[in-house]
């Protein structure tokens, strides 16, 4: 049984490698988006984690290919300041994730989870400035995905904090 694995074209690692770990993370993302598209009969939605989608793919490739993220993010006509603000200051207030979010809000919360756990990998992985990219795109991809939740949020869901309050 081996236990070694391609980081690159040049280097085998132990599949235990912080990379690989990572890379394992990314993948195990992209298959969740992907199986809540097919999932899914609202276009609308569908099309939304096909963007997301489409960044995760690319974080794979500068990963897997050793290449620096240099693109500004942009996500559903939002760029990085923009889903930085809006993650942290919420017209409605925060949300406490509950069953009765709907399905579409509940399973954007499990990708945002994903991302994170994503997120805390690549930190595990990477110390690099050239890298280090990486790690802040998904740090803005999990709040992109908190932002998101909020346009699949039922009107009538009132499971949010508000100055520290359950509203």
């Amino acid at each position: 049984m081996t236990t070694s694995t391609s980081l690159n074209a040049h280097e085998k690692v132990n599949k235990s490698n912080p990379r690989i770990e990572f890379r394992g993370k990314l993948d195990s993302l992209n298959a969740r988006i992907i199986l809540f598209q097919a999932n899914s009969q609202d276009e609308e939605y569908i099309s939304d984690l096909e963007e997301f989608r489409e960044v995760v793919r690319k974080l794979q490739r500068c990963e897997a290919c050793d290449e620096v993220f240099a693109e500004r993010l942009t996500l559903w006509g939002l760029d990085e300041d923009e889903i930085h603000s809006r993650s942290h200051n919420p017209d409605r207030g925060h949300i406490l994730p509950h069953y009765d979010m709907k399905r579409e809000a509940a399973e954007i919360n499990f990708l945002r989870t994903l991302t994170r756990e994503a997120e805390i990998l690549a930190c595990k992985a990477f110390d690099d400035n050239d890298t280090l990219r990486i790690i802040h795109v998904l740090n803005r991809l999990s709040s992109a995905l908190y932002v998101l939740i909020y346009k699949y949020l039922p009107e009538d869901f009132n499971r949010v904090m508000k100055f520290g309050r359950l509203s």
